[in-house]
């Protein structure tokens, strides 16, 4: 017999399970730490990109050391992966970036990046999968003491375009649109940048930049952060469309704006879908960005002429409809620092542009529109210089 007034142990059981479960979901979550998997780097032309692999979304601290050409992140509530249990200071052979020194700090860490001369820098957040990315760039002796972001120039001479950034959207998990017979966004988008790509470089004598050119996820994020760390001149970014009427068909080049009709509002939030945040945020968002009046000129131009492009080009062999160009509050468009347009090449849910996608000579043609925008573009450019 159990003392009177003492629970029995499964009664005591119960008890302890349901005060457990009133526990506020957060509390195991704030004492179960975050963990640094892995860093990586790579030297670009113009800069170093730094990536901390984490396997939780992390908060972080920056500060720049006084008389030294170092940058401290601090990382709260982080322990270091297996990977760091021995090397804890990497040399860096390539870049401008020295050392890389990780020290663990009770419940923190600090990460030193040491670079070779002074420097400016630019921190993300970028989730699926979590990392935090920082580009670094040398400094430019034309900035203000104590800014830390490149200056953008507000009307750069057209003609002297040198960097051309092809954006392929979707892949690896992130298929995009498919099609009924499976033809997928992510494959047909990467084969048409693939052919602009070498029209470009071999016509144009351009640097061409793809965001990916294999099939491989990237965040939209990290889509922008390439563009903009290298200071690209264009960006273009190649997707197929789709809706719920199968025959709906045609072509739509996209730029920066706030979205006047319910295609373009389905359309941006179906492209936006894998970055944080909805169709409605990004509204709100672009309302400083349209400051950018230069690149909002320069992008309109860009749109027109690669629609009268698409009309010539696809025209002369296939039945095409120009659902006109149109503003929206696409992601890769509000956050890249050029002149930037999206393509909806054609209607991967109407069944006869489903056909003509699987087309060689159909995609070769979409390829020759969007390079005859560029072409044109350029080229009315230095007429007006």
């Amino acid at each position: 017999m159990q003392p009177t007034g003492s629970p029995s142990r499964p009664l005591a059981v119960i008890l302890l399970i349901q005060l457990f479960l009133s526990l506020p979901a957060s509390t195991s979550a704030k004492e179960s730490p975050a963990t640094l998997i892995n860093i990586r780097h790579h030297a670009y032309p113009d800069h170093t990109r730094i990536v901390f692999d984490v396997n939780q979304p992390t908060n972080y601290k920056t500060a720049r050391l006084p008389g030294l050409q170092t940058l401290s992140i601090h990382l709260p509530n982080m322990i270091l992966g297996e990977i760091f249990q021995k090397d804890r200071i990497i040399t860096v052979k390539s870049g401008f970036l020295k050392t890389i020194e990780i020290r663990q700090e009770e419940a923190a860490i600090n990460v030193m990046l040491t670079f070779k001369n002074r420097y400016f820098y630019k921190i993300s957040s970028i989730s699926d999968p979590d990392r935090l990315v920082i580009d670094a760039f040398p400094s430019n002796p034309a900035l203000k003491k104590g800014d830390l972001t490149p200056a953008i120039s507000k009307n750069p001479p057209v003609y002297s375009i040198r960097t051309i950034v092809i954006d392929p959207g979707h892949g690896g998990d992130d298929p995009g649109t498919i099609g009924k017979s499976g033809l997928t966004e992510k494959a047909v988008v990467l084969d048409v940048s693939r052919r602009l790509k070498d029209l470009v470089v071999r016509k144009l004598k351009k640097e061409v930049l793809m965001t990916r050119e294999k099939d491989f996820f990237l965040s939209l994020e990290e889509r922008t952060l390439l563009a903009n760390g290298r200071k690209a001149d264009l960006f273009i970014s190649v997707h197929a469309n789709a809706h719920p009427k199968r025959s709906m068909q045609g072509i739509e080049i996209y730029l920066l704006g706030v979205a006047t009709d319910e295609q373009a509002i389905a359309t941006a939030a179906r492209e936006n879908a894998t970055a944080d945040g909805n169709e409605v945020n990004f509204q709100e968002m672009i309302l400083s960005d349209l400051e950018k009046e230069y690149n909002l000129n320069a992008s309109l131009e860009l749109a027109h002429l690669t629609e009268k492009a698409f009309i010539e080009k696809l025209g002369r062999k296939y039945a095409t409809v120009s659902l006109g160009v149109k503003r929206a509050p696409f992601y890769v468009l509000a956050k890249t620092n050029m002149p930037a347009i999206l393509a909806e090449i054609s209607f991967l849910s109407n069944p006869l542009e489903e056909r003509r996608l699987k087309n060689r000579q159909y995609r070769q043609r979409i390829a020759e529109a969007l390079y005859t925008g560029i072409d044109q573009y350029i080229r009315s450019s230095k007429k007006k210089s």
